[in-house]
């Protein structure tokens, strides 16, 4: 398990769900030493109506993971990958070296719990399709950095709907295109703020730009603005690589 865990919302069989993941196994997925998907599912004791855990469920809810995840795991030579809360469930998802001993395990984990009823299964998936299934999507990938971000500003005070000056990365394999998506930005009121071209360090993308525009960096806003400039980089075979500003203070009075 690494440390960058998530979360984004989506709809899991037309019911809202959320869906918990591992971003930093990504990167080595799938791991050939665990070719089996494990999978736990808890019936929620006091659902919210939209099927969702509610805040007094949470913290059991937790515990009951951690538990799992110190059986299951050293039991079955697993790794959870992630988790998806709806339709009044919890699913746990781990890829594991073997499941033969998953039902004591999870029995086991359970005992501290006994209102809550278990589910579980296994199958063969060395391609580890369940986890790129709960792998967020380009856009949803943006409004998670975006959330981190603005969670940052925050703590230092920030009023996110103030309009201020925000800095926006791109990187691009050839001149041809940074010249063409530049173009697009400052049509739609963007200030070059900077060109490079990088020589080891991102060999690539080498070739960077750099651009601004005053704007509030409230959640739907920046969301907006970024998922559509991740768009307009792809467009053009770059890379948006992210924003930043100048934590803004509401001064008046």
């Amino acid at each position: 398990m690494s440390d960058d865990w998530d979360f984004y919302f989506a709809r899991v069989n037309d019911a809202v769900s959320s869906i918990f993941v591992d971003l930093g196994v990504r990167a080595e997925a799938p791991l050939e030493n665990r070719p089996w998907l494990l999978w736990v599912a808890v019936r929620l004791l006091a659902p919210k109506d939209d099927g969702l855990a509610s805040n007094e469920e949470s913290a059991t809810l937790q515990a009951i993971g951690e538990a799992l995840d110190a059986m299951v795991a050293p039991t079955c030579g697993a790794q959870l990958v992630g988790r998806v809360t709806g339709s009044g469930r919890r699913e746990f998802y781990f890829y594991a070296a073997e499941p033969g001993e998953l039902p004591g395990a999870v029995e086991t984990a359970m005992r501290n719990f006994p209102a809550y009823q278990a589910e579980l299964g296994s199958t063969f998936q060395p391609k580890w399709q369940q986890y790129f299934s709960l792998y967020p999507s380009e856009n949803n990938l943006e409004r998670m950095h975006n959330r981190r971000q603005l969670e940052a500003l925050a703590s230092a005070g920030d009023v996110h709907e103030l309009s201020r000056k925000v800095e926006h990365w791109f990187g691009f394999r050839d001149e041809a295109a940074r010249i063409a998506c530049r173009e697009t930005l400052t049509a739609i009121e963007f200030v070059v703020e900077g060109e490079s071209q990088l020589a080891e360090e991102d060999e690539e993308l080498p070739f960077t730009l750099i651009v601004s525009r005053h704007d509030s960096i409230e959640g739907r806003t920046i969301n907006g603005i970024t998922i559509e400039l991740a768009r307009l980089a792809r467009e053009y075979q770059g890379v948006y690589k992210g924003w930043e500003c100048t934590v803004t203070k509401d001064t008046a009075g």
